[in-house]
């Protein structure tokens, strides 16, 4: 009997290395056995260098120790006295009023919220705006009449300030026009007052006179009825006291002195 020859696979030993390699590499040998050997059978790998790779690598006995878990085993004497040091931790009185007040905070901040919420939305959802008390009615009328009043003296104060501009500037505008009118008044008085300013008008003074042709046609008979005359005319105005200038009185006084010459002068 001729014995069966077994058909023999050659290895690349080369690349069988670099596999090892790869699965000895701690980031590669947590990862699970079927991912690693699909990597390297698509590196070009053959399915019995993936074997001996992983055979060389102890890649299974890795991958059974994984599956198969090992019974918890007793605690050593070290670890188990350390357990039994550790007590109770004891808490101080400051970290405890600490925790107490903290608590109260986050307790009240989430009370106001709630409450502040219902105000806002629930209870008007509810039941209704909210109407205001008389109280409520009274301050806001009061802020009101405040401000109003505020609002009104500020006014009666730029209106005061405005209204002394206005007379000062006024006054001193009418004491300025009296100054003038004052001054012209003075002036026109003065040109009105003073003679110097206008000439005397002054009637001219004839003397009176007869004619050389009347005094030598006169007769003495007539000059003597016109002399009795005239003394009874004068004599007439003066007891009457009729209503005749000294100019003229003078001059008719003046005639008859005259003629009273002129007749002596003839005889």
């Amino acid at each position: 009997m001729e014995d069966e020859s077994t058909p023999v696979v050659s290895v690349r030993e080369d690349l069988v290395a670099k596999a090892v390699k790869f699965l000895e590499n701690p980031k590669v040998i947590q990862s699970p056995l079927v991912q690693k050997q699909r990597f390297l059978q698509n590196r070009g790998l053959t399915e019995e260098e993936i074997r001996v790779a992983c055979e060389r690598s102890g890649a299974y006995d890795h991958h059974e120790r994984v599956l198969t878990p090992s019974p918890p085993g007793p605690h050593p004497p070290n670890m188990i006295s350390s357990y039994r040091n550790y007590g109770p931790l004891q808490t101080s009185w400051f970290s405890r009023l600490r925790d107490i007040v903290h608590s109260i905070a986050i307790f009240s901040v989430v009370v106001y919220a709630i409450k502040k919420f219902y105000d806002m939305y629930v209870s008007p959802f509810l039941f209704g705006k909210k109407r205001k008390s008389i109280e409520d009615k009274l301050d806001d009328l009061e802020q009101n009449v405040g401000g109003s009043m505020r609002d009104l003296q500020s006014s009666i104060v730029d209106v005061k300030t405005e209204v002394d501009r206005i007379y000062f500037t006024s006054e001193k505008e009418l004491l300025s026009e009296l100054k003038d009118l004052k001054s012209e008044v003075g002036t026109l008085k003065g040109l009105l007052l003073t003679r110097k300013q206008f000439p005397s008008v002054s009637a001219p003074v004839v003397p009176p006179s007869i004619p050389a042709w009347q005094m030598s046609s006169v007769h003495p008979e007539n000059e003597a009825e016109c002399d009795n005359e005239d003394s009874k005319e004068e004599m007439l105005e003066v007891g009457s006291g009729s209503g005749c200038s000294e100019p003229e009185h003078g001059m008719k006084t003046s005639e008859s002195s005259l003629e009273i010459i002129n007749h002596e002068d003839v005889v």
